[in-house]
């Protein structure tokens, strides 16, 4: 069983239109609506790659029963706490025309100290049986930035392993718990150290750091450039493989679905980048969010190459 959390679910609705037009009428060819947020994102990929998955986080209001209904719909059993506030939805459009992506993210409900109580109650609970953890996404309101540092804490204690994917004071208080494995991007690095771009001697010199401070895996996902991962044993590039994209929303969700599927089912750790990057991939290629074929998975595996830097 692995568990990921989702600390401010949502409802994706993706819109795809032939060519948008701001402030004109567009109309809506397709419409798609799942129960989304990064972790749930990155359990829909789990499920698909065939693991046993279930989903904790928060969830609240009419679009927090909704989200609960979606996720039954895919067989995904939930945890979800529910709070107060209402859980938000986050609307892709996507302009078959041009092929480009703009969403329009709702913040989410505001989390009582109570109802975070609750979710340490809960994954205290939850480590003590279950050996996987992905955190993915933002914090809801209410949250202190040491949100998910508290939620790793626990699972260290309980001989658990976390995968952290996250971004701002989140990821870098979250990074100084330790958890197993982290998939910041180029971005969320340059933040991270104070520049407002990162050249490749950065990321390897910031992921040997990481390592020797006790996070097993760094990983760096570089979209359209593949990935940099970083270990004990030595620093990994990998060239992405070249799809015809669609829609590359959930595809860094997808890759922690498929490094986390790789990793806890015990493949070694190059064969487990693989697949990382071959479910990013592969999410690229359709509309939905946090959706893979497993075919197409392994037929990209097959073309990846590693280079050791």
């Amino acid at each position: 069983m692995i568990t990921t959390i989702t600390l401010n679910a949502a409802i994706d609705q993706v819109y795809e239109v032939e060519s948008l037009v701001v402030g004109s009428t567009n109309r809506v060819s397709t419409i798609i609506q799942e129960a989304g947020g990064k972790g749930i994102n990155v359990a829909k990929v789990l499920q698909l790659s065939g693991a046993n998955v279930k989903v904790g986080g928060f969830a609240g209001g009419i679009n927090g029963g909704r989200i609960c209904k979606l996720l039954l719909r895919k067989s995904i059993p939930n945890e979800l706490i529910q709070v107060e506030g209402e859980s938000r939805v986050c609307l892709t459009l996507l302009d078959s025309k041009n092929g480009k992506v703009t969403e329009l993210l709702e913040s989410g409900p505001e989390i009582t100290t109570q109802e975070w109580q609750s979710m340490l109650k809960w994954v205290e609970q939850q480590s003590k049986s279950v050996k996987w953890f992905a955190l993915s996404g933002s914090l809801p309101k209410g949250l202190s930035t040491t949100a998910y540092a508290e939620i790793i804490e626990i699972i260290n204690k309980n001989g658990a392993k976390a995968i952290l994917d996250s971004s701002g004071e989140a990821l870098r208080n979250g990074i100084k718990a330790k958890p197993f494995a982290i998939k910041p991007n180029e971005f969320e690095i340059a933040t991270i150290l104070g520049k407002t771009t990162v050249n490749e001697t950065d990321l390897l010199d910031i992921g040997k750091r990481f390592v020797d401070d006790g996070i097993e895996h760094a990983c760096f996902s570089l979209g359209e450039k593949g990935a940099i991962f970083v270990n004990q044993n030595s620093y990994f590039k990998v060239d992405a493989p070249k799809v015809e994209v669609v829609n590359t929303v959930g595809s860094g969700d997808a890759f922690v679905g498929g490094l986390l599927y790789g990793l806890a089912n015990g493949e070694e750790p190059l064969v487990a980048y693989k697949r990382a990057l071959a479910c990013g991939s592969v999410n690229a290629m359709y509309s939905k969010i946090g959706f893979i074929d497993l075919k197409q998975v392994e037929e990209l595996m097959k073309q990846i190459t590693i280079i050791k830097l």
